[in-house]
């Protein structure tokens, strides 16, 4: 292994343990408890990373804006490593590969959305047969469809401004910090505001499967 890659492997070590230390002082409830043991066991050793080519965020400006309207103290260390390694994580732009074929997702969501993958099964930076933990971002304005999914996930916002509505409920507001775990099959949508919306996902197990539009 070469001597960029071993600095690469130090970075993104360093923000997945700042989400582990955020989420150990953060998780309440059993089920957000039992998705961060699972992260946990995750091997984050230089051996157990998958080949990932670094490239520039395609939505450079809008997780620029995002990163910059992070002020809570308590989220200042995910910031600070995420911004240390913008340039090193593989960046993508879902274009429905989490959807059904002809799903209607739209192209408000396809072309806003960017994703990367700190660990995952194959595009995850770390190694991990099933469960993968990334960071997402969707740009200003964007609503983003009601929509379920196999797998149990777990979300914890790092922008303020987006409200989220569960089932077809009222809309919620999520603070910057808060932390979000969605059962399968629950139902969910996302109202992203004038601050770019920017959070760590994570689906523990069942990550193959596909999202669903509830209409």
């Amino acid at each position: 292994m070469s001597l960029a890659h071993e600095n690469k492997t130090k970075m993104i070590k360093e923000l997945v343990l700042k989400i582990i230390i955020f989420l150990k002082q953060n998780s309440s409830s059993l089920e957000k408890k039992k998705i961060l043991d699972l992260i946990t066991l995750i091997n984050l050793d230089q051996q157990n990373t998958n080949y990932q080519k670094s490239n520039k965020p395609p939505k450079s400006e809008s997780i620029k804006d995002a990163l910059s309207s992070i002020h809570c103290d308590k989220l200042l260390p995910i910031k600070n490593a995420i911004a240390l390694t913008l340039n090193q994580l593989q960046w993508n732009i879902d274009d429905g590969e989490f959807y059904r074929k002809n799903s209607n997702i739209g192209h408000n969501y396809l072309n806003g959305n960017m994703n990367t993958e700190l660990i995952g099964p194959k595009k995850g930076f770390f190694k991990s047969k099933e469960l993968r933990l990334g960071l997402f971002l969707l740009q200003s304005n964007i609503f983003y469809k009601d929509h379920y999914h196999a797998s149990p996930e777990l979300y914890l916002n790092l922008t303020n401004g987006t409200k989220w509505r569960f089932k077809g409920s009222a809309w919620r507001l999520k603070k910057a910090g808060s932390i979000v775990f969605n059962p399968p099959f629950r139902s969910h949508a996302m109202l992203v505001a004038d601050i770019p919306f920017l959070s760590v996902w994570c689906w523990p197990h069942s990550s193959s499967g596909k999202c669903v539009l509830t209409y």
